[in-house]
């Protein structure tokens, strides 16, 4: 799987963060949730989401690359 790389995974977590962030407007009453338990819900999700894309910088580039400036894109 050579489309498999890093930058495809951000890409792909973004897109599921921004599903996950869209459930937030929905009803979930009809499911037996309080809006309370939706946010939690939600919340949850989302910070899984964001972990799994920390943690893929920092085993792609180690701690320190975290707060390195990013290399010029070569065209």
């Amino acid at each position: 799987m050579n489309w498999l790389n890093s930058n495809t995974f951000h890409n792909l977590m973004s897109l599921i963060l921004l599903v996950i962030g869209a459930l937030g407007t929905f009803d979930w009453t009809s499911l037996g949730a309080t809006p309370e338990t939706a946010v939690h819900i939600v919340s949850a999700l989302a910070l899984v989401t964001s972990i799994l894309k920390l943690l893929v910088n920092v085993s792609r580039d180690g701690v320190t690359g975290l707060v390195k400036p990013q290399p010029p894109v070569s065209k």
